[in-house]
């Protein structure tokens, strides 16, 4: 992981605030949101990821177990407890073909036509310039790639 990312005052508020979660993974509503995602891209052997707000890699995870040693998954928050579990959860798992960075995903930079799928699981309405990040993710997607993001809604009855 690259060094520590200046931060605004929101987004510090925010990495703060995950940085004190350390029972996430805890919740199986984590995997239920999570693993969808995954599973509704039908990633294939030797694809190139990109994991936005990883958090603890839940996503990363089970997309580097799909994409293979012939893939890779690359994964960026702004949380460094998130990203030290997901680190821990990567090694136990003898995972080899992940990358975590402590970044904030707005001022990161990738190569156009760098992913063949890009997620966002949960964190989408954190973003200060939505509308911003999907240009940078459809700039960063190969032809024919896919995003798939979701955000909590609220349930009207």
């Amino acid at each position: 992981m690259a060094d520590k990312p200046h931060l605004d005052e929101y987004k510090q508020q925010v990495a703060d605030f995950y940085n004190k979660r350390t029972d996430y993974d805890s919740s199986e509503l984590a995997y239920k949101r999570a693993i969808p995602l995954v599973e509704l891209a039908q990633l294939q052997k030797g694809q190139k990821i990109l994991d936005v707000a990883t958090g603890t890699a839940i996503v990363a995870i089970a997309a580097a177990e799909i994409v293979g040693n012939e893939g890779k998954v690359i994964g960026v928050d702004i949380a460094s407890a998130f990203l030290n579990q997901a680190q821990q959860k990567i090694e136990a798992a003898g995972l080899k073909n992940i990358e975590l960075f402590e970044a904030d995903a707005e001022n990161f930079k990738f190569d156009e036509n760098s992913f063949d799928a890009i997620f966002c699981s949960s964190a989408i309405v954190l973003f200060t310039d939505i509308p911003a990040i999907f240009y940078k993710w459809y700039r960063w997607l190969k032809p024919g790639g896919i995003v798939a993001f979701h955000a909590w809604g609220k349930l009207l009855l």
